[in-house]
C-alpha cells in the first residue's frame, strides 16, 4: 500500500470513528459514566485499525498505552469536554463537537506514531 493510500484509508477510519464517537456523545453525554467507557472502546478500535494499516498487530495493553498517550496530549480538550458537556440545552452539541475533534486528534496521533515507527525500520 502506498503512503497516499494509507493516509486516505486512515482518514476514512478516523472520520468514521470520530463521527460515531460524536454521535454517541451527543446522545449520552448527560448520563454519568457512559461516555468514557464507550469512547475508550472506540479509541482502542481506532488504534487497532490504524496499526493494521501499517501491517502491525497491537495487543490490548499496547493499544491502551497508546490511547493514554494520545489523551495526555489532548488533556485540555478532555477537560473542556467534561466541563462544557454539562451545560443545559447546548451541552450535548458542544460535547459532540469537542469529541469529534478530540477523536480526530487522537486518530492522527496514533497514525503519526506508526508512521514514525515505519520510518525507523
Amino acid at each position: 500500500m502506498s503512503e497516499e493510500e494509507r493516509r486516505e484509508n486512515a482518514a476514512k477510519i478516523i472520520d468514521e470513528i470520530a463521527s460515531n464517537a460524536a454521535t454517541f456523545t451527543a446522545i449520552f453525554s448527560q448520563v454519568p459514566g457512559m461516555g468514557m467507557a464507550t469512547l475508550t472502546k472506540y479509541y482502542l478500535e481506532l488504534a487497532k485499525k490504524i496499526a493494521g494499516l501499517f501491517e502491525q498487530e497491537l495487543e490490548v495493553q499496547a493499544a491502551t498505552s497508546l490511547v493514554i498517550s494520545a489523551c495526555e496530549c489532548n488533556k485540555q480538550a478532555i477537560f473542556n469536554k467534561s466541563v462544557l458537556g454539562w451545560i443545559p440545552l447546548v451541552g450535548n452539541a458542544v460535547n459532540a463537537k469537542i469529541t469529534f475533534d478530540l477523536s480526530k486528534n487522537i486518530g492522527w496521533f496514533i497514525y503519526d506514531y506508526f508512521d514514525r515507527l515505519k520510518a525507523k525500520r
